[in-house]
């Protein structure tokens, strides 16, 4: 669009001149400038808040940062979350002939195409990934950009690897994919940020060919992953190669012959095959526009974009590929892997060395979590996550009940997950429980109970938990029972009934990250039919006098959006102790009581096992230390923010102190990588995979 950098432009000059504060603000602003320039009366492109951002004096953009930022939630718990997908890749009970979960999407050969198991290739982070041919150091790459777009410095990053099939891989592969997501965020730093840890935004600007047109953004796309793929292998670190990545990065040199070398790892033309819901047309984007609405509760954002069922394609329109689940689709999907790691360049930098350049750069590692089962959960599978530098495991509970479990083709028992979990815990990871209410033979009193007992008995007592209601999807064994009448998922009300109630008895030391799955629900068959099902149980919660004191209700970056006075003035230090996993824990907690904010915890436990050498019989796990605030850059103050004000130091001493009070000599933390620079400042010193301290 000849005219785009001028809407732009025309855009900032109505900002200036108004004071605008909401979002419907400035698309009233933004259609009345687009309404000039219509071509045959459509409006050829709306520029995005990030297009604006780019287009706007250094001068506009810390002037309208806060208006042009977007998402607030995705940094106000204080990390920036960087979802990665890893290759198709079939579950290892499928490879024996048991076959995947009954209610399992996906996975290689699925009628979704060759996507990763138990996603549907629509959700946001797999589209990502995908769009990035599974390539870690694209995708992180790609989303770092994004957040740079938003107007947030993603410094202190927690790296996520979703799809549960990970700890599946061999091992060679594991620590490929770690490593590369590592060096992207070294790489980033490396090419953006200047001494003192400020974005270069001319160089951003030039690398991602910025601002730009929706037509160009194919070509766009491509020319930054041929950039990308042709520097993944360099040592940056290198000073005799800085001026071949300057020519590669900055003059926009596109290799045609580069094919995607090194990261293209499945035929290009199938990932466009692969239904992908189609992109809104301008006028339907026009509309949305003005289809945000305030929602009771606020949700995530305070606001939701209202789905019009004219906008869904019918379910018989689906672009799927019809490919049955068979043995040969399996193992192309290892040979795949196989030749992934004989074309990779495999040594030129080892993991250790890239995780040694993240302790102290620009964009740190501070967390790093891996989705698992708990029968790929064990001792051997923990001690190769510590390596890779996890923090927190993700680990598919799914019921309570053997026999649902069974029923269901999961693969492992009830006692799996408990065994599991203990092992994790006395390794110092944090536990994030998944639970999946209305699976079958389950009724609505099971499943009430089962979320219950996964608080109240000590055998679990995870510290997160994510509650997925049962979906059916097409491709599916569950699916066929539900076309046979053989099983009747819960309806949208149901399951917001079974989580509101559940939400009477939630520990105070536990955080409900999630509520229901990201897949789209016209992909769904049978089950939850609303994409904001977290804010129907919120508004079902307030009517029924139902409040829930869970971790995410009462942090306070959470509470900020919400317009909660809130400060400092009346913080104290609080204790809650509990037996768990037949080892003794201890949550720590910074909050206020008048706001029933909670402004920062640690979890402290004494293990109930010694699985290595450096946790001896005298030492204390600290699992977890975290400062709930909107994220602060590493060595910055913010006077909007509760990071970097000295919770973390107290919190700390806390532990410390109760740690001498019980005889413990020894703090054993495991700590993310980019955070282990910050406990070498309380005189902590890296032991194997953990940061420790003599007291």
């Amino acid at each position: 669009m000849s005219n785009f950098n001028q809407i732009c432009i025309e855009i900032l000059q109505e900002l200036r001149k108004k004071d605008v504060k909401t979002q419907k603000q400035l698309n009233q602003i933004k259609l009345k400038i687009l309404n000039k320039y219509k071509t045959n009366g459509k409006i050829d492109y709306i520029p995005k808040n990030a297009d604006i951002y780019f287009a706007a004096s250094e001068e506009d953009r810390k002037k309208f940062k806060d208006l042009l930022s977007l998402k607030p939630v995705r940094t106000i718990s204080g990390v920036a979350p960087i979802a990665l997908m890893s290759e198709p890749y079939p579950c290892p009970h499928t490879m024996k002939g048991i076959g995947p979960c009954t209610y399992c999407p996906g996975g290689p050969g699925s009628p979704f195409g060759d996507v990763p198991q138990s996603y549907t290739g629509k959700e946001p982070s797999t589209r990502r990934s995908m769009r990035n041919f599974y390539d870690p150091y694209l995708i992180v790459f790609n989303r770092l950009e994004h957040y740079v777009a938003m107007g947030k410095v993603p410094d202190k990053a927690e790296i996520i690897i979703q799809g549960g099939t990970f700890t599946f891989f061999p091992k060679l592969y594991q620590e490929y994919f770690i490593k590369y997501a590592l060096k992207a965020m070294n790489d980033f730093s490396r090419l953006f940020f200047d001494e003192d840890g400020n974005i270069d935004m001319v160089k951003f600007k030039r690398f991602f060919e910025l601002p730009r047109v929706m037509s160009e953004e194919d070509s766009r796309i491509k020319s930054i992953q041929n950039k990308l793929l042709r520097i993944k292998h360099l040592d940056l670190s290198n000073l005799k190669v800085k001026e071949e990545i300057d020519s590669i990065l900055f003059n926009s040199i596109t290799n045609k012959n580069n094919n995607n070398k090194g990261g293209n790892f499945i035929n290009a033309l199938q990932v466009e095959q692969i239904a992908l819901r189609p992109p809104m047309n301008v006028e339907q984007e026009s509309a949305m526009l003005f289809q945000q609405k305030e929602v009771e509760g606020g949700g995530e954002h305070g606001l939701i974009y209202q789905e019009q069922s004219s906008s869904i394609p019918p379910k018989e329109k689906l672009n799927v590929i019809e490919i049955k689940s068979n043995e040969n689709a399996n193992m192309k999907a290892v040979k795949n892997i196989q030749n992934k790691l004989k074309s990779e360049n495999l040594t030129s930098l080892s993991l250790k060395q890239i995780q040694k350049e993240n302790e102290t750069s620009f964009i740190r590692c501070v967390g790093l979590t891996i989705e698992t089962k708990s029968d790929f959960g064990k001792l051997y599978h923990g001690n190769l996550m510590l390596e890779l530098g996890c923090t927190r495991v993700e680990i598919g509970i799914q019921s309570i009940y053997d026999e649902v479990l069974k029923a269901t083709n999961r693969g492992n028992t009830v006692q799996d997950n408990i065994e599991s979990i203990r092992i994790l815990k006395d390794l110092g990871f944090k536990i994030n429980a998944h639970y999946m209410p209305g699976l079958p033979l389950t009724t609505k009193e099971m499943d009430l109970k089962g979320l219950k007992e996964l608080f109240d008995n000590p055998d679990y007592g995870p510290d997160m938990l994510k509650i997925y209601p049962c979906m059916v999807m097409e491709g599916t064994r569950l699916y066929d029972d539900w076309k046979a009448d053989r099983f009747n998922p819960l309806t949208t009300k149901e399951a917001a009934e079974i989580i509101a109630e559940s939400k009477r008895f939630v520990p105070e030391f536990l955080r409900i990250t999630r509520i229901q799955r990201d897949i789209p629900t016209y992909m769904t068959a049978g089950g939850v039919d609303r994409t904001n099902l977290r804010q129907y149980v919120e508004k079902l919660c307030k009517k029924k006098g139902i409040r829930c004191r869970c971790i995410r209700c009462r942090e306070a970056g959470i509470n900020s959006i919400h317009n909660k006075k809130i400060s400092l003035k009346n913080l104290r230090i609080k204790v809650i102790e509990y037996d768990a996993s037949h080892g003794k824990e201890f949550f720590i907690a910074a909050e206020d009581k008048e706001t029933d904010t909670l402004f920062g915890y640690c979890r402290l436990r004494f293990p109930s096992q010694f699985l290595r050498e450096e946790i001896t019989k005298d030492s204390a796990l600290i699992r977890e230390i975290h400062v709930y605030s909107a994220a602060v850059q590493i060595g910055k103050k913010s006077d909007g923010s509760f990071q970097h004000k000295g919770i973390g130091k107290k919190l700390m001493a806390k532990a410390e102190e109760m740690a001498k009070q019980n005889r413990k000599d020894k703090i054993v933390v495991i700590s993310g990588i980019g955070a282990r620079e910050y406990f070498r400042k309380l005189g902590y010193e890296l032991e194997g995979p953990y940061m420790t301290k003599t007291l």
